[in-house]
C-alpha cells in the first residue's frame, strides 16, 4: 500500500480501540491518575542547548548521545505541554517507550521550561513554530538518513498541528498530537469553570512565576512596564494571556493570539501524515475543540475516545501495571508509518 493510498483513507475521524481502565473512567481520575505512577527511564538523559537564530535558546534532552544515534534509526522529537519539561510524567514516559522500541527520542523545551532563564523576553506559546522549525531543521540537516517523527502533547501537540500545517515540507515522517486545544478560546474558557479551575490555577501560578522571574531577570529591558505585584495578581489565563503573552508576542489582544495560534484552522492543509489523539471527556476543554471530519486534509487520522481524560488514557485491569495506551498507540502509528512504502 502506498502512502497516498493510506492517507486517502484517513480522512474520516476514526472510532478509537480505547478502553479506560474499569476502574478508572472519571475524566478527572484519568488526568490525574497517571501522574501518581513512578515513571521509569531506561535511558541516560543527555542535555545540550540549541541556539536559535534571534540570539536565544532552547534546552535539549536526549535519550542517547548524538554520536551513539545509528544510521536510519528513526528519531521523535517530544513537545511538551503548558510549563512542561523533560520531568513532565508523560514525556518522560513516552521517551521511554520510543527508547524500548529501539529509538532515538529527543525532548526540545520551549523557551522558559528549561533550567536556565532564557535571554529574550518573548515566550513560548501554542502557535510559536518558529523555534520548532529551526529545531527540525538542523536535525534534518545533522542527521540527513534518519526518519524524523513528532510526538505533540497538550499545548505542545497545539504546536505541532500548526506546524505541518505550515509546512508543505516539514521534513516529518510523521505527527502524533495528544491532547491538544486546537481551538484555543473555548479552552482558555473552558478551565475556568467548575473543577477544572483547579488546573487553571496550577498552570496560572506556574506562569506567574516564571514571568517573575523573567522579569526579574530583564529589569528595565523587560517589554511590558508591569509590577511584579501586578503579574501575582493575574488568576486566570485568560487574563494572562491578555496581559502577558499577547503583548509579549506581537498579538493585539488575547483573542487575537487565540485565533492566529488555535491548530484547528491548519489542519486542511496538513500534508504530512498526522495521528490527532483526543477524549471527548477531556476536562481543559469541550467537545467543541474537536475538529470535524471537513477540517481535516487526507493526511490527517482524528480517533476520537469517549474516555481518556487529559493526556490520561490510562488502561488495563490491573492497577498496579496499568497500560499507558497513547504511548502504546504513538508507537503502533509510527511503525504503520516505517512499515508503508513511500
Amino acid at each position: 500500500m502506498s502512502i497516498n493510498s493510506l492517507t486517502k483513507q484517513s480522512d474520516l475521524q476514526i472510532k478509537s480501540k480505547f478502553k479506560p481502565a474499569w476502574w478508572l473512567k472519571n475524566r478527572h481520575l484519568q488526568t490525574i491518575v497517571p501522574r501518581l505512577y513512578p515513571v521509569p527511564c531506561d535511558f541516560r538523559v543527555w542535555h545540550n542547548q540549541f541556539d536559535l537564530s534571534d540570539g536565544d535558546f532552547v534546552e535539549i534532552s536526549w535519550s542517547r548521545h548524538t554520536n551513539d544515534i545509528e544510521p536510519e534509526q528513526p528519531i521523535v522529537l517530544v513537545l511538551h505541554g503548558l510549563e512542561g519539561s523533560i520531568d513532565s510524567f508523560y514525556a518522560k514516559r513516552m521517551m521511554n517507550a520510543l527508547y524500548n522500541n529501539k529509538w532515538t527520542s529527543v525532548l526540545m523545551h520551549f523557551r522558559g521550561c528549561g533550567n536556565q532563564t532564557n535571554r529574550k523576553a518573548q515566550t513560548y506559546h501554542s502557535g510559536q513554530t518558529t523555534d520548532v522549525a529551526e529545531f527540525i531543521q538542523y536535525l534534518k540537516q545533522r542527521f540527513p538518513n534518519n526518519p524524523i517523527y513528532a510526538v505533540g502533547f497538550s499545548l505542545g501537540g497545539n504546536v505541532l498541528t500548526k506546524y505541518v500545517g505550515e509546512n508543505e515540507n516539514s521534513h516529518l515522517e510523521g505527527a502524533v498530537v495528544i491532547s491538544a486545544p486546537l481551538d484555543l478560546a473555548i479552552c482558555a474558557d473552558a478551565i475556568g469553570h467548575g473543577f477544572a479551575t483547579v488546573y487553571e490555577k496550577y498552570l496560572v501560578d506556574k506562569l506567574v512565576n516564571s514571568t517573575c522571574k523573567k522579569i526579574d531577570y530583564l529589569q528595565d529591558s523587560f517589554p511590558i512596564k508591569l509590577k511584579i505585584d501586578d503579574v501575582k495578581n493575574i488568576k486566570t489565563l485568560v487574563e494572562f494571556d491578555e496581559k502577558i503573552t499577547a503583548p509579549l508576542n506581537g498579538f493585539e489582544s488575547g483573542q487575537d493570539y487565540y485565533q492566529k495560534a488555535s491548530g484547528n484552522q491548519f489542519l486542511k492543509s496538513c500534508q504530512t501524515p498526522t495521528l490527532i489523539i483526543h477524549a471527548e471527556d477531556d476536562p481543559f476543554m469541550t467537545k467543541e475543540v474537536i475538529p470535524t471530519t471537513d477540517m481535516l486534509s487526507d493526511y490527517v487520522t482524528l480517533e476520537v475516545s469517549h474516555h481518556g481524560g487529559h493526556v490520561g488514557f490510562l488502561a488495563g485491569n490491573n492497577p498496579f501495571n496499568p497500560e499507558f495506551w497513547a504511548e502504546t498507540r504513538t508507537v503502533e502509528f509510527i511503525q504503520s508509518l516505517i512499515a508503508t512504502p513511500k
